[in-house]
């Protein structure tokens, strides 16, 4: 797209180039210099911990013939296109995005889910049921980013908007049907899909999570709630407070719940095998038999299935699939070496979301035997938020708790350890029997396969997918799952923690 056309009408000041008779023609943008490509434009932006205006000088050396910014970039650096945002920059970086890929959004059911828990799960979902059917589907998500057969691994949940635009783009060139993305609460904040119009948007459920980010619950829901303004369809959580909220304000938005609402499930069944229940669907029921387990996995695939109804799918024609489905990776994940005793690595890392597998833990249990639930906090995010995930593991009514660290990033660990026993109780604490706190976390996962007896399971939470273990903010090499893996076969196990230590370095 030229120049002149890339910025007309969004309220640039200090214009320069793209005047009659210039040609510039811009393929794309980025707001990181390292990304920028021959015929790019660069946008410049002040951030928390950098400017980039201090890389204009390295996105031209990469091809960047025009510059986007704060304020104007010195004629020693550049005197090509430029302009200066006079406010709103980041809604205007997302104006310029869209426009430069010529408004994808437009051409592409755009599916949008947000929430605190079930985001990652519900996309991948959305996105196998239409690739099992024939139809590609785009993906932009916490795990993976995807279009038509390509996935690559995510950096963040909601990326910046000149790489949601753009893999949207992508998604369309490619011939993908839909492209469902998770949007966060943050991203909402930071205008990251500011400007996309969504075919349907899609409010999962809100517990406390990135208050170190929104600090009070309010103004987390009023970042999940601006999704709405840029949907055609809304589907609700009915039976979440916050959803029920959203409803009670929006009287168009749809209700959805596993057993109240527009879209909704009867004859709920959980087993060992995997998940059956009646869709209940304004238009028509269907019965569903997936291999999924638990409860909240039976709202993931209830969540999916309302919205690729609403977005105007034929769930006749998907279901037949159904039976295909995997769960997103590290999302109440099996590890399965012949083991006398089951293993299950997941995500959680809320309150709500350590409930809901505790709840899931129970459904699976075999009799007699026990629930050991391995869990830590995050360093350097929410400290409110720790006593009452260890509350939850407590009320979830786990046997066996082992308390360890997990991504402790530049915080001291046993100071997080500390936080969190708050929510113990002191004849929990004190029960060496129950309660086992060893902050090294590799140790601890062997420690825990250790005790675990034929019929017991133990549930893995907060790392889920995750390769690596923060800390002091260095991210060494390491998996829940793998950690597992190696202390079933009696292997040594990657231990992150005796890294950190062999450097002298303490936290």
């Amino acid at each position: 797209m030229k120049f002149e056309h890339l910025v007309q009408g969004l309220g640039l000041r200090d214009v320069h180039g793209g005047y009659e008779g210039d040609q510039t023609e811009i393929a794309d943008i980025d707001c990181d210099s390292r990304q920028i490509k021959e015929g790019w434009g660069f946008v410049a932006l002040k951030g928390a911990n950098s400017d980039g205006h201090d890389f204009a000088k390295q996105a031209i050396e990469n091809g960047a013939v025009a510059i986007f910014s704060e304020r104007p970039v010195t004629a020693e650096i550049w005197q090509g296109p430029s302009a200066v945002f006079a406010d709103n920059q980041r809604q205007v970086m997302a104006c310029l995005a869209r426009r430069v890929h010529g408004y994808p959004d437009l051409g592409l059911p755009l599916i949008g889910v947000t929430g605190t828990n079930g985001k990652t799960t519900t996309t991948m979902l959305i996105r196998q049921l239409l690739m099992a059917s024939g139809m590609g589907c785009g993906l932009i998500g916490t795990v993976v980013n995807a279009v038509g057969g390509l996935e690559e691994k995510a950096v963040l949940t909601s990326p910046e908007s000149t790489s949601f635009f753009r893999w949207m783009k992508r998604s369309l060139d490619v011939g993908d049907k839909a492209l469902a993305a998770e949007v966060s609460s943050v991203a909402m904040a930071m205008d990251r899909v500011y400007g996309a119009e969504f075919r349907v948007g899609l409010f999962t459920n809100l517990t406390q999570d990135h208050l170190d980010f929104h600090v009070t619950m309010e103004a987390y829901f009023q970042a999940k709630s601006r999704l709405f303004a840029q949907c055609q369809n809304g589907l609700v959580n009915t039976e979440d407070e916050y959803g029920q909220r959203l409803l009670d304000e929006n009287p168009a938005l749809i209700p959805y719940g596993l057993d109240s609402g527009d879209y909704r499930l009867e004859g709920l069944k959980l087993s060992h095998g995997g998940t059956s229940f009646t869709l209940v669907t304004p238009k028509k029921n269907f019965g569903v038999a997936s291999p999924l387990l638990g409860r909240f996995n039976a709202y993931n695939m209830l969540a999916a299935l309302s919205a690729l109804d609403v977005a105007g799918f034929d769930l006749e024609m998907l279901l037949p699939n159904i039976g295909t489905l995997r769960g997103a990776p590290g999302r109440l994940e099996r590890v399965d070496l012949g083991q006398p005793f089951g293993v299950m690595v997941d995500y959680a890392h809320t309150p709500d979301a350590l409930e809901k597998l505790l709840m899931a833990g129970r459904d699976l249990l075999s009799n007699g035997g026990r629930l050991h639930v391995l869990f830590g906090c995050g360093g350097d995010r929410d400290r409110a938020k720790r006593p009452i995930m260890a509350s939850a593991v407590v009320s979830g009514g786990a046997d066996v708790i082992w308390h360890t660290s997990d991504n402790a990033r530049t915080e001291d660990p046993e100071r997080i350890l500390d936080d969190a026993a708050h929510g113990i109780p002191e004849e929990l604490l004190s029960d060496s029997n129950r309660y086992r706190r060893i902050a090294d976390r590799a140790l601890a996962v062997q420690s825990a396969i250790r005790d675990c007896h034929p019929g017991d399971l133990l549930l893995l939470a907060g790392k889920g997918h995750e390769p690596y273990q923060d800390l002091m903010g260095i991210k060494h090499p390491y998996s829940d799952r793998a950690a597992v893996e190696a202390a079933i076969r009696g292997d040594e196990i990657p231990r992150p923690w005796a890294s950190l230590k062999s450097t002298g370095a303490t936290c």
